[in-house]
């Protein structure tokens, strides 16, 4: 691509996230002082390139998912964000105790107008310290652990079979603070010791979620389809690979209609990913500075 192009098609990604209507030759002719005829060649050439398309024959163009990619990678690295803005922002986390989570999906979701999604799990499944079982219907337990950490977490257990309160007290007196696997005096308590064991170690991911009300002020929220989609990523992204502490991501259109936005964090024993989400006529470079930032800040970086 020659630097007239990346001209050109960057100018029409931004003239396009700004309108949602394809851009005309002649608007990007007089923005960039070059003759009509050049830029139609171009844009030619930029089609030919599947960077651009044109939805109708008497219209625009428009990006292609290969052409935000292009446009959004340009970005990188992201510009950071004010001096007076971050110092604030680390600020308000190192006041906010135990809600320094919380706060930190409302603060990226309010600074880059997106949802915000925060992922954490710790580089080792945390010890179980000590649980609480009960039975709730016929083969379904209900059990609340005390994590290393002092982490309180409850889960419901499906198992093959329902147990005794005695079975249900033998465990909770057997796996208090246990540092290695628990023998069972018979196959069903080894397969409650397991799925216990089992549901605590893999289900030790936390997610924190900001800002899904924000998709409504998107023009693509008028589509059913979108919506749709976007409110299943939010509640449950696909990939639950995490990028790396203190990398930057870009996803664009790996999910119909939409991009991801990611930053990767590593605080103490723990991993984990802040992502912003939205159209794939996202704001790209904002989106980006606000990730990175927030996840350097969250670091104490």
């Amino acid at each position: 691509m020659t630097e007239r192009q990346r001209r050109i098609l960057h100018l029409l990604v931004d003239s396009y996230i700004q309108t949602q209507t394809p851009v005309p030759s002649g608007a990007l002719a007089e923005r960039l002082s070059l003759s009509p005829a050049t830029v139609r060649y171009e844009l030619i050439e930029l089609e030919q390139q599947g960077l651009i398309g044109k939805p109708h024959a008497s219209a625009g163009r428009i990006p292609t998912r290969s052409g935000f990619r292009h446009y959004a990678l340009s970005k990188l690295p992201p510009s950071p964000l004010p001096r007076a803005t971050l110092d604030k922002l680390t600020q308000v986390l190192e006041g906010a105790g135990a809600r320094r989570e919380v706060l930190l999906v409302q603060v990226a979701s309010k600074l880059s107008g997106y949802p915000a999604i925060l992922r954490l799990k710790p580089q080792r499944a945390p010890q179980l310290l000590q649980v609480h079982l009960s039975n709730l219907t016929q083969g379904k337990i209900l059990a609340v652990a005390v994590l290393e950490g002092g982490r309180v977490r409850e889960a419901r257990i499906d198992l093959s079979f329902t147990p005794t309160e005695a079975q249900l007290a033998e465990a909770e007196q057997r796996m208090f603070r246990a540092t290695g696997p628990v023998k069972a005096s018979t196959p069903a308590m080894m397969e409650l010791y397991e799925s216990i064991g089992r549901v605590f170690a893999q289900g030790s991911l936390e997610e924190y979620r900001e800002g899904v009300g924000l998709l409504l002020s998107e023009p693509e929220a008028q589509n059913p389809e979108f919506l749709r989609q976007a409110i299943a990523v939010f509640e449950s992204p696909n990939d639950l690979t995490l990028t790396p502490p203190g990398g930057v991501n870009v996803r664009v259109g790996e999910d119909e209609g939409l991009s991801l936005v990611q930053a990767g964090i590593e605080v103490r024993d723990q991993v984990g990913e802040l992502s912003l989400l939205g159209p794939v006529r996202m704001r790209y470079e904002k989106a980006l500075s606000v990730a990175y930032a927030m996840g350097q800040v969250y670091m104490g970086k």
